[in-house]
């Protein structure tokens, strides 16, 4: 990988990663703040749901409902739309804006510049992952919180993990492809489907089921009670893996536009 490409592609991403990470840490520290009065209330509310439910509205989690929702629903949505996203016009948008023809005219080969576009992703979404645990540790230490700052971590992480399984898919088929608004679309529809099947199979008692999706791995072992899963983690690798080697040898074969 080229030192000076990844420097560049990273400098690319950083506006874009810096606000995400902000957005995602301002949502989670307020949520933090209102948890301890206004998530009572939901506590209550959902006490008595059944365990699986329970799981689905994300009431079962250190903190409560609203750090649930912060965790369970609305920050892995969102980073992962943030992934897919990015992953898919990292290297097809070059094709779609014309600016292909120059990247390739450096001296570096196109697998430097696949692995360039997948490191800067990374670094990308590990920037998001430490501003969102950082807010939120802030505000857990600020606000009392029942969730340690060391299990937010654990949250965090796998959230990147996730994110970046989904950012090599949506880059894998870009660079099989060229054309970015395909690569959003099928990776995004993959990403609802699995979200679907991860939060809908538990409530039918096909627990095993939902195990198929990626998004189980992210949440399912628990990490804010039990701390960061290396298998999980590792399943996210090898997804991650298996679309970075589909990518180096789609992206080496094809006649590129732009």
């Amino acid at each position: 990988m080229s030192a000076e490409l990844l420097t560049h592609e990273a400098r690319q991403r950083r506006t874009a990663g810096t606000v995400m990470g902000l957005a995602l840490g301002a949502f989670g520290f307020f949520g933090i703040a209102i948890s301890g009065s206004v998530g009572d209330m939901f506590d209550r509310l959902t006490q008595d749901m059944p365990t699986a439910l329970q799981a689905f509205v994300g009431a079962d989690v250190p903190g409560g409902y609203v750090v649930g929702e912060i965790f369970t629903l609305v920050v892995p949505i969102a980073i992962v739309a943030y992934a897919v996203i990015a992953g898919s016009s990292a290297l097809a948008g070059e094709e779609r804006d014309g600016t292909m023809a120059i990247l390739s005219a450096q001296p570096v080969t196109r697998t430097r510049v696949l692995w360039a576009k997948a490191g800067s992703l990374a670094l990308s979404l590990a920037a998001v992952g430490v501003l969102f645990w950082g807010l939120m540790a802030l505000a857990g230490w600020m606000f009392d919180s029942d969730l340690p700052a060391a299990k937010m971590a654990a949250g965090a992480v796998h959230l990147v993990f996730l994110a970046a399984a989904f950012a090599a898919i949506a880059l894998a088929v870009g660079a099989a492809t060229g054309r970015p608004e395909l690569a959003s679309s099928v990776t995004g529809g993959l990403a609802v489907a699995a979200y679907l099947a991860s939060t809908m199979l538990p409530l039918a008692g096909l627990d095993r089921w939902a195990e198929l999706s990626p998004w189980y791995y992210a949440l399912g072992s628990d990490p804010l009670r039990g701390g960061v899963d290396l298998a999980h983690l590792g399943v996210f690798a090898a997804i991650a893996a298996a679309a970075m080697a589909i990518a180096t040898i789609t992206f080496n074969r094809r006649d590129l536009r732009g």
